[in-house]
């Protein structure tokens, strides 16, 4: 039976979803050219996702994916949306990431959580915000996680080596 990993995230991986479909082959890597090792993905990624946004689900959209496609593996990449605000609450942002963990294996029984690293920007949406603020702030949540989760069985935090970028 092959591995089901669900990517669930902002705009970046409705994006990266739509370039894979329309852009290159879909055949070829739809699947991130993992399935010949017996691992299925679907990605699904919000606009303008932020982890209230995926708590609340209001129009479904996560409830559908977890019970359509019953993932074993969740990649999560999500926060950029929530630090790129005036107001933002570190620990409350970082409480609420917690417990949308909790909801994924609990609710919808995911074996592994995987959350990747805020992705740096080289411009901010609003422009509210400095740009040393939001960095700052995303360098402290994802040391907070790295550290955290370092020894944790069922949930990893993944550094993209900052090769990404939101743009």
């Amino acid at each position: 039976m092959p591995t089901r990993v669900l990517v669930l995230g902002h705009s970046f991986i409705k994006r990266l979803h739509r370039d894979i479909l329309n852009r290159w082959y879909p055949n070829l890597v739809q699947h991130l050219n993992l399935r010949q090792a017996g691992v299925i993905v679907k990605l699904v990624g919000l606009s303008g996702g932020t982890i209230d946004t995926l708590l609340k689900d209001e129009e479904n959209r996560v409830r559908k994916a977890m019970l359509r496609f019953s993932p074993d593996i969740v990649i999560l990449q999500i926060g950029g949306n929530d630090l790129d605000v005036v107001t933002f609450d570190m620990s409350g942002y970082m409480e609420k990431v917690c417990q949308f963990i909790g909801i994924l294996q609990t609710t919808y029984l995911v074996k592994k959580v995987v959350l990747c690293e805020i992705f740096p920007r080289k411009k901010l949406r609003k422009k509210k915000i400095c740009p040393y603020v939001y960095h700052y702030g995303k360098h402290l949540i994802d040391q907070y996680f790295y550290l955290s989760l370092a020894d944790h069985p069922s949930v990893s935090f993944w550094y993209h080596k900052s090769r990404l970028t939101a743009q």
